[in-house]
């Protein structure tokens, strides 16, 4: 045999040995990162803008799926009393990082792994609801951004005035069993306080809820506005809402655009595909290395106004123009 040959031949051998009795270091050496995703709005043929915009800045700092990268794309939308069973399988799966996008997932996430990185898009305080130590050092495996949505509470029943300065009931949907709208809701309790307000509670409970009889309880109180508190559940709703909203000439104050989209007519609320870009920064920071203990939950700086003209049109309203000049973008 060829000295050459005889070289391939023994590191052939020694390759096919150290497979067969340390075959973990095989497959860490051709072992591709997978990130759990999981979410509660779109489908696997249409994901969601907010899925696209952290996809898209993970293409932008250098992650291509399927080469050096691999996510793990698991849809609750309809089936979201099973999200605790969708993150078990996740970490049971070992996937390398968590994507948590809303409070039930980063709860049953936090209850069903110490060790397994989590980024949060938490829409509450992170800190009150025991996700994180602190904002500026988290402590254990979570770390992420806070859109804190309901301290914007009292902006969103400002701009309601704003819009009807007569107003003086206001109905509030939320879903009753999700953690955050009940966070909410005590916040647009005391916002009606503080706009010496009237308000209505419209709880709601899953999966379907018996909205027609909701609204009608909005019409019985004789309301003047209604605020939308999203979650998932209302999410996979959305669209049954506001048509039910508008035919109930109930004008719809909303805490992000893809409410708006859906027939709302206005929403505020910080920029949510500016977050998700956010969160593949830490999930590109957690795949190199760094420790979610040590990374800081990032608070948003750009807040956005969309304003549906249709909607207005549908309920007879003319928007203040000093309100449409500052809205992001106007939906017909």
């Amino acid at each position: 045999m060829k000295s050459g040959t005889r070289k391939n031949f023994v590191s052939a051998v020694a390759t096919l040995i150290l497979a067969c009795f340390y075959p973990a270091a095989a497959d860490t050496a051709e072992r591709v990162p997978r990130i759990g995703y999981i979410s509660s709005a779109g489908t696997p043929e249409s994901p969601s803008p907010l899925f696209e915009a952290f996809r898209q800045r993970l293409r932008d700092v250098g992650y291509v799926e399927g080469k050096n990268v691999l996510i793990e794309h698991l849809y609750a939308t309809d089936r979201l009393d099973q999200i605790a069973a969708l993150v078990n399988e996740l970490v049971q799966q070992k996937v390398d990082v968590i994507v948590a996008v809303n409070n039930m997932v980063i709860s049953a996430a936090k209850e069903a792994t110490k060790t397994i990185p989590i980024v949060m898009v938490s829409s509450i305080d992170p800190v009150a609801a025991g996700y994180v130590e602190s904002f500026g050092r988290p402590g254990g495996n979570v770390t992420g951004v806070a859109h804190l949505g309901r301290d914007l509470s009292g902006k969103r029943v400002e701009l309601l005035k704003e819009l009807f300065p007569k107003m003086s009931r206001v109905a509030v949907l939320w879903d009753a069993k999700g953690p955050g709208p009940a966070v909410a809701f005590k916040e647009y309790e005391a916002a009606a306080r503080a706009f010496k307000l009237q308000l209505r509670s419209l709880e709601v409970r899953g999966p379907n809820p018996d909205f027609a009889t909701t609204f009608q309880a909005a019409r019985n109180a004789k309301s003047d506005a209604l605020v939308v508190v999203g979650n998932p559940l209302i999410s996979k709703h959305r669209e049954k809402i506001f048509e039910l909203a508008i035919r109930n000439r109930l004008p719809s104050m909303t805490e992000n655009v893809r409410y708006v989209r859906a027939g709302g007519l206005i929403s505020y609320g910080a920029s949510l595909a500016e977050l998700y870009r956010n969160v593949a920064t830490y999930v590109d920071a957690i795949l190199k290395g760094a420790k979610p203990a040590e990374l800081l939950v990032k608070q948003p700086d750009a807040f956005e106004i969309f304003i549906n003209l249709k909607t207005a049109k549908q309920l007879g309203l003319t928007i203040p123009k000093q309100l449409l000049i500052r809205a992001n973008e106007l939906i017909e």
